[in-house]
């Protein structure tokens, strides 16, 4: 089973996905990760030119294609349990506001274009209000990916995540279950409430 963690930026998801590794790891649950948006080996083209094409917004979106595809071939989904940080949901709500006219094609876009990346089984959505996202991205103090971080930008992607998961059937994925999990507690809660999820799921499967 392929199990994605989604969300809008500064919800979590790439914390709480080491901490249910470490965890997983230390009680012998056998499983691997799968990160489409971690970068490539140095020796890729993509990756030496990204110093040079960091701001051109095409480019950036063709790297992150390359990213997912070049991952997903390096990833045995077939195994018992793979988790995700994020998954091509996030490449799908990324654009879903200026494609609404004609989301069917664009979705069709993305899964061609991302031909090796898997749609998940199961999405595991952490679900954050925007004050407290901008909060935690605030607290990076970071200086990339801000246009992306702004509060219109993050308002956009919940709502286009909204959206997707009630259009799930009609657009083609339907066979994708979500759970969603609330971030207004502490992390602790958060983390022991998805681990046990997680711990269910793999032994039922």
């Amino acid at each position: 089973m392929y199990i994605a963690i989604e969300g809008i930026k500064g919800a979590g998801k790439s914390t709480l996905l080491a901490q249910l590794s470490q965890q997983l790891k230390q009680e012998g649950v056998e499983f691997s990760t799968f990160n489409p948006t971690r970068p490539m080996p140095q020796n890729q083209w993509w990756e030496q030119a990204y110093g040079d094409w960091q701001h051109n917004d095409a480019f950036i979106s063709e790297l992150y294609t390359a990213r997912a595809n070049y991952h997903a071939l390096q990833t045995d989904f077939n195994q018992p349990l793979v988790l995700g940080d994020r998954s091509i949901l996030t490449s799908i709500v990324t654009r879903w506001q200026s494609h609404q006219h004609d989301i069917h094609s664009y979705i069709q876009q993305i899964l061609a274009q991302e031909y090796a990346v898997p749609i998940p089984d199961l999405v595991l959505y952490l679900d954050i209000s925007l004050e407290s996202a901008c909060q935690r991205l605030q607290n990076r103090q970071r200086d990339y990916g801000l246009y992306d971080e702004t509060a219109q930008r993050l308002q956009q992607t919940k709502q286009a995540y909204t959206q997707l998961f009630m259009w799930k059937n009609e657009i083609g994925l339907k066979n994708v279950q979500i759970q969603c999990f609330d971030t207004n507690q502490t992390c602790s809660q958060l983390f022991q409430q998805v681990l046990k999820y997680v711990k269910n799921i793999a032994v039922v499967t």
